[in-house]
């Protein structure tokens, strides 16, 4: 497991001029104040998408208001985090990672609700459900054989949502065992001393909840983010004393 080199020195991530060094400072702060843009104004609809464990649907219309262009981050931003998490194009378009926007969004939330949000044991709570991606098909409806391309697309969409899966499933496990930890981490200011001894701190957690043999790779943003789901979905649900989702 490459943790401690990952949180002491964020990934770097190739940007379009290969000259320039992407401020991954400045892509974190453009994702949280998305999440604060959006929880704002939409707060009913962005605690339903998070807790939902699922992926954004582009044609439902509720969870479009989650990709508002009021809130979303500016076209450079954009750029790295495509680059950063290998995200696709759609028609010529940026399209922002789908586990970005639940990492930012469960953060917000988290801020928004922290005085009500205390839990540190979640044994009581079943175990969380998560949408997994759709598999890899060779053919179209039709029966009819599809190009190497198409099914190249499809192989690395599902590959990215089933890394994002298996990112929120070790979060979900870290906070189980460690609740006090994940919730101390989610109460540190970005990129600073604080968050990342916070982040030291769950360490031990991180290492039980890899299978033996497995490595990950992850940085203080996807790792803070996907505790923040986790945490955010276990909390709400010893809250309301209900499921998670």
């Amino acid at each position: 497991m490459k943790l401690r080199a990952l949180l002491i020195v964020p990934v770097v991530i190739a940007s379009a001029a290969p000259a320039a060094t992407p401020d991954m400072r400045a892509l974190r702060q453009g994702m949280a104040d998305y999440g604060k843009c959006i929880v704002k104004y939409e707060p009913a609809k962005a605690r339903e998408f998070v807790l939902s464990g699922g992926f954004v649907s582009r044609r439902n219309q509720d969870e479009q208001v989650l990709l508002s262009k009021e809130c979303m981050p500016g076209e450079e931003l954009l750029r790295v985090a495509m680059d950063d998490q290998k995200s696709l194009t759609s028609r010529g378009k940026l399209r922002l990672p789908d586990v970005m926007i639940r990492w930012a969004i469960a953060q917000a939330l988290f801020d928004r609700e922290a005085a009500s949000l205390t839990a540190t044991d979640f044994a009581s709570v079943p175990t969380l459900t998560y949408e997994e991606p759709y598999p890899v098909s060779t053919t179209d409806g039709d029966g009819n054989t599809l190009s190497d391309k198409r099914i190249a697309l499809q192989r690395q969409k599902f590959e990215e949502k089933a890394a994002d899966v298996t990112m929120a499933k070790l979060g979900e496990c870290v906070a189980r065992m460690d609740g006090a930890g994940t919730r101390a981490v989610l109460l540190t200011a970005l990129d600073t001393p604080e968050e990342l001894a916070s982040l030291k701190a769950v360490t031990p957690a991180i290492g039980n909840c890899l299978p033996k043999g497995q490595t990950l790779k992850f940085d203080r943003m996807s790792l803070r983010g996907s505790l923040a789901v986790a945490y955010y979905r276990l909390a709400s649900a010893i809250r309301t004393g209900g499921a998670a989702s």
